[in-house]
């Protein structure tokens, strides 16, 4: 994939360089994710 493309400053190491749990805590894909069990959880049982 474009991991080994991405620089991620705030960690000084490009995406690829990322260990899996953490480029899912930072990747979109990993905040949507997140957001969307927050609201599921939001809803009445």
């Amino acid at each position: 994939g474009y991991d080994p493309v991405f620089y991620v400053p705030t960690h000084d190491c490009t995406a690829a360089e990322l260990p899996a749990e953490e480029k899912n805590r930072l990747s979109h894909r990993g905040q949507a994710l997140r957001c969307l069990v927050a609201a599921l959880q939001d809803l009445p049982h």
